[in-house]
């Protein structure tokens, strides 16, 4: 028979062995989960939350500058980073990877640069980036996910006016892109080279996308997946199709203008059936005469209460997940752009004082209005 100190010490041994296991079984990655009808990121603590932050910290112009930076969006009640988080702030709060891994953004203009997506070369290049960007990142607990290429020219009619399909059909006979193009044709019984663009950027985006969702999966399958960054002008259905075998959420840039577009997104949404992140936006206001590029709005204060409305719809919309405003403080363009882009924080690196109040009130109402717990 088992007497009382034996059957205590015993209690206290299968509680002791609870403990132990709890303490050693490792935390999850941060993960999407749907509560009570709407998709929420959710910490390894099993605390729900809608992404809020700032993109481009790692700007040439803030380099060494990045603690002053944190220390002052962390104070208005941000909660994240967006993509171009510097690697000194990846431990202080959840932030999103995001690289260009090919040279196609729409804003490179005539400097864009396809590849030959079907050379071997280029898709062992490819699974190169992004398994140094996973092995950068991955045992990161901050990490929310992946983004890959910004704004890519996918449409055939884009704002570069060139195209991957143009590309592939001018490379030489020898080149393996060619020869699948030529294969294409052949399979359609086309004569008009013309013909079919559309059919063979799919070809492209499929080979595209199951190169980089593979390199991501293999490299890293614990963490979300967002895929290429789109804007509502560089989304094209045909290839948004390729990308969803290889996805976990959609990131969208959506034009810099107030007015929340929930038709727009609504129909993106119909489109993937996958939660949606909206990845880089911000609110413009007149500053002088300073060129700015976009909708201005009339003071900081308007641009800072349009902001805020705008993302309280986003909050009342189930598949939208977290929102990152454009730029810490005033920078100029990339790719000689002359237009500024604006920040919460002035020259001086100090908050915007009636922008950021109303983005204070919205950060408290994002938290209200956050479950507690996703157990």
């Amino acid at each position: 028979m088992i007497n009382k100190n034996m059957a205590s010490f015993l209690f206290f041994m299968l509680l002791m062995g609870l403990v132990v296991a709890q303490v050693n079984e490792p935390k999850q990655s941060i993960r999407l989960k749907e509560i009570k009808g709407r998709s929420w990121l959710v910490d390894s603590n099993g605390n729900p939350f809608f992404a809020h932050g700032v993109t481009h910290i790692n700007h040439q112009k803030f380099k060494n500058k990045e603690g002053v930076i944190a220390a002052s969006l962390k104070e208005l009640g941000f909660n994240s980073y967006g993509y171009g988080c510097p690697p000194n702030l990846k431990k202080e709060l959840p932030y999103i990877e995001g690289q260009n891994t090919i040279a196609t953004s729409t804003y490179r203009g005539l400097g864009v640069k396809f590849v030959d997506i079907f050379d071997p070369k280029v898709q062992k290049s490819l699974d190169f980036k992004v398994k140094k960007m996973c092995a950068a990142n991955k045992n990161i607990s901050n990490l929310i996910g992946y983004c890959w290429t910004d704004l890519g020219a996918w449409p055939l009619k884009n704002t570069t006016k060139k195209n991957w399909v143009n590309f592939i059909r001018q490379l030489p006979n020898h080149a393996p892109g060619k020869k699948a193009y030529e294969a294409y044709l052949s399979s359609i019984n086309v004569k008009d080279t013309k013909e079919g663009d559309s059919g063979f950027l799919r070809l492209i985006a499929r080979e595209y996308f199951r190169v980089m969702g593979e390199a991501n999966k293999k490299y890293d399958p614990d963490h979300i997946i967002f895929g290429d960054r789109f804007a509502f002008n560089t989304v094209d259905p045909v290839v948004m199709k390729e990308m969803l075998p290889w996805v976990d959420a959609i990131a969208i840039q959506p034009p810099f203008s107030a007015g929340f577009p929930r038709k727009v997104f609504d129909e993106i949404h119909k489109l993937t059936g996958k939660p949606i992140l909206i990845c880089d936006f911000a609110i413009r206001f007149k500053d002088g005469d300073k060129k700015i590029k976009g909708q201005l709005e009339e003071s900081p204060k308007a641009a800072g209460q349009v902001y805020s409305q705008y993302l309280k719809e986003a909050l009342e919309t189930p598949y939208i997940i977290g929102s990152y405003w454009c730029n810490p403080s005033d920078s100029i363009g990339s790719f000689n752009k002359s237009a500024i882009k604006q920040g919460l924080l002035n020259a001086a690196l100090k908050p915007r004082p009636t922008l950021v109040k109303e983005l204070q009130k919205l950060n408290v109402f994002i938290k209200e209005h956050t479950p507690a717990s996703s157990y």
